[in-house]
């Protein structure tokens, strides 16, 4: 099992495709969220979303659907956790997330969860926390086959 904070503009990307869905859904990973990012994610998604639709010109009635799916797949395959669980990380966090301060609860909460973070966000690179990509957990969901 992999363990792993995820980023919320990792999530919303992997929530607009297929394929990023089934991923997030893989029983293989056991996935979290700082309960302020699952906040996040309710406006970031729909404005996505609504971009992504835009750009494709898709109907509205594909947009409403596109969004049913992907918070279906959030609520079957990330976990909240929530500020009492890793609230007393948030100094130790602040400080080694000093490329972008407001990126504390994720690394508060890879520390409390002894947990990776999956981003694409550099400023998380250095923070002393295991940090992934999109393609190194895809490699290593192929070289971790099911159990």
């Amino acid at each position: 099992m992999l363990r792993l904070v995820v980023d919320t503009s990792v999530l919303v990307g992997e929530l607009l495709r297929p394929v990023g869905r089934q991923r997030l859904e893989d029983d293989r990973l056991e996935l979290f969220v700082p309960e302020e990012m699952r906040d996040e994610l309710q406006v970031e998604l729909p404005r996505r979303v609504t971009a992504f639709a835009s750009h494709r010109g898709l109907r509205a009635e594909d947009v409403d659907h596109l969004l049913d799916v992907s918070f279906r797949s959030v609520s079957r395959s990330v976990n909240v956790l929530f500020r009492p669980v890793y609230g007393s990380l948030a100094d130790e966090a602040a400080w080694r997330s000093v490329r972008d301060p407001t990126d504390w609860p994720l690394v508060a909460c890879a520390l409390a969860l002894d947990a990776g973070i999956w981003t694409n966000d550099q400023g998380l690179f250095g923070t002393g926390v295991p940090t992934w990509i999109t393609p190194t957990v895809q490699g290593w969901l192929d070289h971790n086959p099911d159990r």
